[in-house]
């Protein structure tokens, strides 16, 4: 797709680059991933404990440490063709060994200490380089300045929906959301005159148009500049300002219950008349929230979290039996802030393990000490530490030694050799797929149901600048680009906090960030989306993730001063091919017409013996509080 040469775009600059695939780098080699001019491949070393080597802090510049063995015995243990022979007893053995070290792994090791006291023996062992699974945080140095940004999670939704266990730690954790909201500067750009911009590029509109909503511009006034025909400019008017009732004679039950019943796509075609040509104009609109266009989204979610097209139905603003749950939160929340750290959830991984081991962070850390905060990584897995974090360290096999009670054998692969150790109770915070695969004696029917959601895979990338001028000039702080491989680009959100002060300036450097959710347009199967969305990240190089981030931004703000061969410092490709957990919805999830308990994630989440089920998978919900409430029920189901 790129337009300009390699060159031009400066392919071969001597910047910062970083390649994470589920947060690890690609290695060399790796499944048809390829590393980029002036990049270099680090294989993280050790993982700590039982004797085999202490981690190191996960690299900040070119490409960062996956192991090859991690890798491979991941592969091995779910797939099989893994062989590190026999494993090493450690010696060890825990009061609770929690596989995992993401969000909901970090918040189970915390309840359990709550429940059994501080001197409880902890070990987490994650597969990655670093803790926090998609809680991910970027880290660039552009002019003597540190600029953060998420590399995961974005934010934290909705509080006022929160469960118990969730508003609990966050008030363990001292996180005040009252606070957070107040350094977040939403006023910024649009004080500075900032709008939206839109970019269609000449590949299937006929010429690069770059557009700019102009502020207090009507819907009316921006419809008309696309580089559309007029009979696709009719229909999108058409939709914006739509409020015929197309269900007559229906009640308002039995009008979302046939929303459920079709897609946002149908109905946008069947029942409001929308054309093909317009409908690209909404095509990726639900891929930030589902990952899957509107041919697989259903219409009644899209009426949930405010999408045009509906206003005639004349609904009541209550869920109906089958929403999905991101729109039922849009419709019960009244709570409008934006939670957001300068790091995305980072911060809230980091509080954690401040307070689980409190010397890896120089002390317990506050909500404003710890977005400055250093972690000292070589004592994450310290020996005399009642809880200790084992990087780089895939866990293969989890067993009873006896039926479903006893001793538990919990056998992992680091440095490309196998360990064991013992533990007397098991929380499997992982992906409830590779739960199936390595927890053995698992009924076939928890199988089944553990391997039913499908990870939404997604792409995000940010990009340090020197200076965001051509933004200035362009009037724009976010771009949309249309029919283009990447699905939006914008400034990073103003965030205060702590010692942490955002770009207020356009001649700073700043963090922008773009993001991709790669599915199957067509599909209609949500679940089939994220497969053949995967199937396309791995045939994709950080060259070609790179080359199109140039290409892209300088097509889009060249015009304005931007030069992509000087003005980027350093990018980070975030690749979690394995990314948020599956949220069920009415189209492709009859069960979601059910009674909740027959959901297979309920099934999925089942005890066996003294193993629990916690992540965000066991409630088939990819937010933070779904992943904190499941390690809070896992930890009270042990015994």
């Amino acid at each position: 797709m790129a337009k300009h040469g390699d060159d031009e775009l400066g392919m071969s600059a001597g910047i910062s680059r970083r390649d994470l695939l589920n947060g690890m780098a690609v290695v060399a080699g790796a499944a048809a991933l390829t590393a980029v001019p002036g990049g270099a491949a680090h294989a993280q070393g050790g993982g700590g404990g039982g004797g085999h080597g202490a981690a190191g802090a996960p690299r900040q510049t070119g490409l960062v440490g996956q192991t090859d063995s991690a890798r491979s015995a991941g592969h091995g243990a779910t797939f099989g063709g893994g062989s590190f022979g026999t494993p090493k007893a450690t010696g060890e053995a825990y009061d609770l060994v929690v596989v995992g070290g993401g969000v909901s792994g970090l918040a189970a090791a915390h309840f359990y200490r709550k429940r059994y006291g501080a001197d409880a023996k902890i070990l987490v062992v994650e597969a990655l380089a670093d803790f926090g699974g998609h809680q991910h945080r970027n880290e660039f140095k552009v002019g003597g300045r540190t600029l953060l940004s998420n590399g995961g999670m974005v934010n934290l939704d909705s509080p006022d929906t929160w469960n118990a266990p969730s508003l609990e730690l966050m008030d363990d954790l001292g996180i005040d959301f009252a606070a957070l909201a107040e350094g977040v500067d939403l006023g910024l750009y649009g004080g500075m005159g900032l709008t939206n911009g839109y970019f269609f590029p000449e590949e299937s509109f006929g010429a690069d148009t770059f557009l700019r909503r102009a502020p207090g511009e009507s819907t009316a006034s921006l419809v008309g500049r696309l580089p559309l025909s007029q009979r696709a400019r009719d229909d999108i008017m058409r939709l914006e300002t739509f409020d015929d009732d197309v269900l007559p004679g229906l009640s308002d039950a039995e009008k979302k219950q046939a929303l459920a019943r079709m897609t946002y796509r149908e109905y946008l075609q069947n029942l409001v008349g929308v054309g093909d040509e317009a409908l690209v104009y909404y095509q990726k609109r639900p891929h930030g929230l589902w990952g899957a266009g509107i041919e697989a989204v259903p219409a009644g979610d899209c009426w949930g979290v405010g999408y045009p097209g509906f206003r005639g139905l004349g609904l009541s603003p209550e869920p109906y039996p089958g929403i999905g749950r991101t729109p039922a939160m849009s419709l019960t929340t009244t709570d409008e802030e934006l939670y957001y750290f300068p790091d995305g959830g980072a911060t809230v991984s980091r509080l954690l393990v401040s307070r689980l081991i409190p010397q890896a962070f120089g002390g317990v850390q506050t909500q404003e000490s710890i977005i400055g905060a250093r972690a000292n990584y070589a004592l994450l897995d310290h020996p005399k530490s009642a809880v200790r974090i084992r990087l780089n360290s895939m866990a293969t096999a989890v067993r009873h030694r006896a039926g479903t009670s006893g001793p538990i054998d919990v056998d992992y692969v680091n440095g490309g050799k196998a360990y064991r150790v013992e533990a007397k109770h098991v929380v499997m915070a992982c992906w409830n797929a590779v739960s199936s695969y390595i927890v053995d004696g698992l009924p076939g029917e928890q199988v089944e149901a553990m391997r039913y959601g499908v990870k939404v895979p997604l792409v995000y990338a940010r990009v340090a600048v020197k200076n965001w001028t051509a933004w200035a000039n362009a009037g724009v702080s976010r771009v949309t680009p249309y029919d283009h491989f990447w699905d939006s680009l914008g400034l990073a959100t103003p965030t205060d906090q702590g010692g942490y002060r955002s770009a207020r300036d356009p001649k700073e450097p700043i963090v922008v960030s773009l993001s991709k959710t790669p599915n199957l347009p067509g599909e209609r199967i949500t679940r089939e989306q994220h497969k053949a969305g995967r199937r396309e990240l791995l045939q994709v190089s950080f060259a070609d993730f790179e080359r199109d981030i140039r290409d892209l931004m300088q097509r889009s703000l060249g015009e304005f001063g931007f030069d992509a061969k000087h003005d980027i410092a350093a990018i980070t490709v975030n690749r979690w091919s394995h990314g948020y957990a599956y949220e069920y919805n009415s189209i492709a999830d009859p069960a979601i017409f059910g009674p909740l308990e027959q959901q297979p994630f309920q099934a999925a989440r089942r005890r066996h013996g003294n193993i629990t089920i916690a992540n965000s998978d066991a409630q088939a919900f990819g937010y933070t509080h779904a992943a904190v409430d499941e390690a809070s029920r896992a930890v009270a189901e042990l015994s």
